[in-house]
């Protein structure tokens, strides 16, 4: 670390020293992404920085090493124009957000273009015949340089990330940090089973003679567009990048010199990168630089999808105010529910009130029926018998009859009397009015309705009820008397079927002729056995039912 520091002061000495009147000129300040690899400040930052010193003498060009994480920071600060740092860390930076741009990449003298400039090398010592492929080096010993080094570790560990697990790469893994021993030594004393290097740099030692090409042996070769072996993918070198805040002239100025910069002490130049997409692919499979995955953080996890939390809990906010307006109108439409059946119960019990009323007007009705017809039959007779009575009285005036007749005709008048005051007396227990005529005419099937309405009410047996009546049937008749007759078989027909339960059916059918009408009401009871018939065929008879009259059919 000290040797690396001093070469970096003596070169920034070396190319920094200006005069009093220096400080007029134009300062741009070029920052350098710190790197412990020696050959950098040699034979690329050092020949860069003086030939710019040189090209344009009316700046005055400042350098400063800043870390990876301090590149971000300046960004933001814009303290610097440009930054020379490795192809990993430019392409890690997005475009889009920091906006650093290149004007000039690196090209290794083995390559033919700058974004095919270095790779990695795995070499072993000759005699390690125990290992000649690349799975071969599970459980074997690593040696580098630089483990964030494109060239010196990085290409060579996306290509063992195929073979080798996690633990390996990462267990058994020797960082020489570029002090001495290097990674030669290592395999020479058998302290390191394999070495990664940068592409080219073992041809170039053999080339001088500073090592021996029968001591190592290459791992895993590729073939590549370099001119000399490679173990890894083929990525680009340094960048040299501005920054979004520099100078557009100055840009351009710098991008035409390093562009027209003679070559480097080792052969190097200055030319342009067009595909970052293997850095970025290699990253990827590495999960490092911007695929490095980030800790869970509740608060970065609301910042980055603030908009889609924004949304869900809109969504969640109108989830909750739906349920809550929904409860609220269930609940309102529940009690108006709640109303409308405690109406129709009211409304029911009235009907049922009503019905009853039309039953015992029903029963008045039959009694004063039966008035009628008994002082309307009766009393014709007995007003005969009044007549034949009084006319024998006045015949026995003329003829002077006998005692005994006379007072037997005087006794029978009275009693005939008697019998009509008892008719008068009988037709007063009808305590309505007498019954309309029937002459009158009716609709029978509105008759129906009102009588199958009341039924429903009235009667509690459920049974299906089928109707197949037409709109209208006009008939001569009273609509009450209508309505209580067909009321009265509905209700006789219920009563035939409630011991069926829910398979009860009646059926209301009416059909009109040629000569009058008829109405049926059938129902699936059980069938009235011959001696109930009977019954039913004669007059006053005891009724079938408990609370009968039976005088219902007769009437």
């Amino acid at each position: 670390m000290l040797r690396l520091k001093f070469i970096f002061f003596i070169c920034s000495t070396f190319f920094c020293f200006s005069s009093a009147a220096s400080e007029a000129k134009q300062e741009i300040r070029i920052a350098v992404l710190y790197t412990e690899d020696p050959l950098f400040f040699i034979n690329t930052f050092a020949p860069t920085i003086d030939f710019l010193r040189r090209r344009f003498p009316q700046y005055r060009i400042k350098t400063q090493e800043i870390t990876e994480h301090q590149a971000l920071d300046k960004l933001k600060t814009e303290e610097f124009s440009f930054l020379i740092s490795s192809a990993g860390v430019y392409a890690s930076f997005d475009p889009t957000s920091e906006g650093l741009r290149q004007i000039a990449a690196r090209t290794s003298p083995f390559a033919s273009t700058a974004s095919e400039s270095v790779a990695s090398v795995l070499i072993t010592s000759a005699h390690r015949s125990d290992i000649t492929s690349l799975k071969d080096i599970q459980g074997k010993r690593i040696v580098i340089r630089d483990p964030n080094s494109l060239s010196g570790w990085l290409g060579a560990k996306g290509v063992l990330r195929d073979h080798l697990s996690k633990k390996d790469l990462d267990g058994r893994l020797i960082n020489t940090q570029y002090r001495f021993p290097d990674v030669y030594s290592y395999l020479e004393s058998d302290e390191a089973d394999v070495a990664v290097i940068p592409a080219c740099e073992l041809e170039s030692l053999i080339e001088r003679g500073l090592v021996s090409k029968e001591n190592y042996r290459v791992i895993g070769e590729k073939t590549s567009t370099l001119a000399c072996k490679v173990s890894s993918s083929l990525y680009p070198d340094f960048v040299f990048s501005s920054f979004p805040h520099a100078s557009p002239e100055i840009v351009k100025d710098f991008t035409v010199a390093l562009l027209t910069m003679p070559k480097m002490p080792d052969g190097g130049s200055w030319g342009i990168a067009n595909d970052f997409r293997s850095v970025l692919q290699l990253f990827r499979k590495l999960e490092i630089g911007p695929y490095k995955p980030q800790p869970f953080s509740l608060l970065q996890l609301v910042s980055k999808y603030k908009t889609e939390a924004i949304l869900a809990l809109a969504l969640l906010l109108g989830l909750i105010f739906h349920i809550f307006r929904t409860n609220s109108l269930v609940l309102q439409r529940t009690s108006d529910l709640r109303k409308a059946i405690e109406q129709r119960d009211r409304v029911a019990e009235i009907a049922r009130a009503s019905l009853k009323r039309l039953n015992l007007m029903e029963r008045q009705g039959i009694l004063s029926q039966l008035s009628n017809m008994f002082a309307h039959e009766l009393k014709q007779p007995l007003s005969t018998a009044a007549n034949y009575c009084n006319g024998l009285k006045m015949y026995g005036e003329s003829i002077q009859l006998d005692p005994i007749l006379s007072e037997s005709i005087e006794a029978i008048s009275s009693e005939t009397q008697k019998a009509a005051a008892i008719v008068d007396r009988v037709r007063s227990y009808a305590k309505s009015t007498q019954p309309v005529s029937s002459e009158g005419s009716a609709d029978l099937s509105e008759a129906i309705h009102k009588a199958i309405n009341a039924f429903r009410l009235y009667v509690s047996t459920q049974c299906q009820l089928t109707v197949d009546i037409p709109e209208s049937c006009v008939v001569a008749g009273d609509p009450l008397e209508l309505e209580i007759l067909v009321l009265n078989l509905l209700r006789n027909a219920s009563d035939a079927v409630e011991p069926l339960g829910a398979d009860a059916q009646i059926k209301v059918e009416l059909k009109q002729t040629e000569t009058g009408c008829i109405l049926n009401v059938n129902d699936n009871g059980p069938p009235v056995t011959r001696d109930v018939v009977e019954r039913m065929r004669r007059a006053l008879q005891a009724s079938i039912k408990t609370d009968g009259l039976g005088l219902g059919l007769m009437i």
